[in-house]
């Protein structure tokens, strides 16, 4: 029997219901499950689409089953420039419908998710070579205010040189006529991603990382199954299903031979790569937005954790989607933009931190520049029950998957419930519901708790409500409290939670995804990295072989993403 979607939405209030729990016991769990069970659907792929898709046929009350073949948000939902933004340069491309979705769903974002999705100031100097003058960009800040029907954090402002200047002192002065200053928002896109699949999961689904589809059997026209190697104990589920939904990202050419399918979208992938380094090297109190002088591409500067990001290059890509890393070329492109517009920021290569580099998903366009290629998705039905989305962004994953729900509707054999995704909060979000909420529940975890500043800051911005009950993990385990390294917030109880309530099972996916310590500790990796693998053994049961083996693995994947700089 479907449940009404009302009754779904009290109960992810109340928190009762499913166990929202995702631990290797539970992953045993899902797996039986899928094998047993029959589906009305089954989603394949667990970046942000394919996690907005499953919260939200479960939410309607769908029997929904969620694949992954790595870890969730293993490809471009865990690369991501980290915005929830509406796309300030796709009005230049005229894609004023692209924009209102995307900042109408940025201003629902910092409601529905108010600890994870922070509005994030955005500082944009104008010299005299800028390709648009102050006055025009004024302009078009007012289109953008007024497409997110005005329900931005902050109206822009207008600054003059000095103002510009005393925001970004590093500045370059020279032909400096002005700047704005205009809102977007920064968000952890990892976790955006996890508290989608733990709410589609406390709705009653069933997420399986690990889990790689490898085929699909139909009987009279429709599909009937889909079979699933579970990679992580080596054995094959036949997953019976009436509908299937792929949101394969980068992968969705390769899941659609996997389905059969012919004559779905084609991709052309674009490279993103970041850099970090340290705020020391440059200090920036806002985000800023630039135009690159290589070749006018726009570009950001982002305070992230107390460092620094520089991103994002767009660049086409042919090669293997699971190994996407910076290049030199990348970084030397990043840095030279920097320092042309901030001539006092000296960074050099020897500074970064961290890299990572994404694919963005997009279809396939040719005879226009990667810059130029639409963010636009597109939804391809096949009539035999299977529904591809491709292309897309990041802010809009929620409108997609509403899409994606009515496309797949018509081979459920019954209506569908509207959406609540547009009402329901992501499950961590709790009483945290704006700034205020924000600020009064990190006052009172350093009260309450006698936590730093910045420990207690950290928690709330990730895990929000959730807070407490991470940190009673370490009331029977005191030492869970301490910090995994002396200068960051990461903690070792952020560890043992990702392990039992988050679905890490390696301590890549502890240190990369649920935490984002892999990206800011540089050389200081490996004595923290030791600490959070011997959490993780005690609570996987690893040997001294395996728990070193962890060490060493995650210290060669930090080579690979910081080879462009050695």
């Amino acid at each position: 029997m479907l449940r009404t979607a009302s009754s779904y939405y009290n109960a992810a209030e109340m928190d009762g219901g499913f166990s929202m729990a995702l631990g290797l016991r539970e992953r045993e769990s899902m797996a039986s499950r899928l094998e047993a069970e029959t589906f009305d659907l089954i989603v394949v792929g667990g970046g942000i689409t394919g996690a907005g898709i499953f919260r939200d046929a479960a939410l309607r009350g769908l029997k929904v089953g969620l694949v992954e073949m790595d870890d969730f948000a293993f490809g471009t939902s865990s690369r991501s420039s980290k915005l929830v933004h509406g796309g300030l340069r796709y009005l230049q491309n005229g894609e004023f419908g692209l924009v209102h979705e995307s900042t109408t769903e940025r201003v629902r974002l910092e409601h529905l998710a108010a600890h994870l999705v922070l509005p994030l100031p955005f500082l944009m100097p104008v010299w005299k070579d800028s390709r648009h003058g102050v006055r025009l960009m004024n302009v078009v800040l007012w289109l953008y205010d007024a497409l997110s029907m005005f329900g931005v954090y902050r109206i822009h402002s207008h600054f003059g040189p000095k103002k510009v200047v005393e925001t970004a002192p590093m500045v370059r002065k020279e032909g400096l006529t002005g700047g704005l200053l205009y809102y977007d928002a920064v968000t952890d896109d990892t976790r955006l991603t996890l508290e989608n699949v733990l709410g589609g999961v406390q709705a009653g689904g069933v997420a399986l990382s690990r889990a790689k589809a490898a085929g699909a059997e139909f009987q009279g026209g429709r599909v009937v199954s889909v079979t699933v190697n579970d990679l992580l104990n080596d054995r094959t589920l036949v997953v019976k299903t009436h509908a299937v939904i792929g949101a394969a990202g980068p992968w969705t050419e390769a899941a659609q031979v996997v389905l059969g399918i012919q004559d779905g979208p084609r991709l052309r992938p674009t490279k993103g790569s970041h850099i970090v380094v340290p705020r020391s090297v440059a200090p920036f109190s806002t985000a800023v937005v630039m135009k690159a002088p290589q070749d006018g591409r726009a570009m950001f500067i982002i305070p992230w954790h107390q460092a620094t990001v520089i991103g994002t290059t767009d660049t086409d890509y042919d090669g293997d989607p699971a190994n996407v890393y910076a290049s030199r070329e990348d970084v030397e492109y990043l840095l030279t933009a920097v320092r042309h517009q901030f001539p006092q920021v000296g960074a050099s290569a020897k500074d970064v931190i961290g890299t990572w580099a994404g694919l963005r998903p997009l279809l396939r366009n040719e005879g226009v520049a990667e810059s130029q290629v639409s963010r636009e998705h597109h939804i391809h039905v096949d009539p035999r029950g299977i529904v591809t989305i491709a292309g897309g962004k990041l802010t809009t994953y929620r409108l997609m998957a509403v899409e994606c729900l009515e496309a797949v509707e018509p081979f459920l054999g019954r209506d569908l419930p509207k959406s609540i995704t547009g009402k329901a909060p992501l499950p961590y979000r709790g009483d945290v519901l704006d700034e205020a909420a924000r600020e009064g529940a990190i006052t009172r975890l350093r009260s309450a708790r006698g936590l730093p500043e910045d420990i207690a800051r950290h928690l709330v911005c990730t895990y929000g409500a959730k807070s407490d009950a991470l940190l009673d993990l370490s009331s029977a385990s005191p030492a869970l409290a301490e910090r995994l390294d002396p200068e960051w917030p990461f903690t070792g109880v952020e560890i043992a939670w990702a392990v039992r309530e988050e679905m890490a099972l390696t301590l890549i996916d502890a240190m990369c995804r649920r935490t984002q310590a892999f990206f800011l500790l540089g050389n200081r990796l490996g004595p923290a990295a030791r600490k959070a693998a011997a959490i993780m053994s005690a609570d996987l049961g690893w040997d001294p072989a395996r728990t070193d083996s962890e060490v060493a693995g995650i210290l060669q994947y930090q080579d690979l993403h910081l080879a462009c700089v050695r």
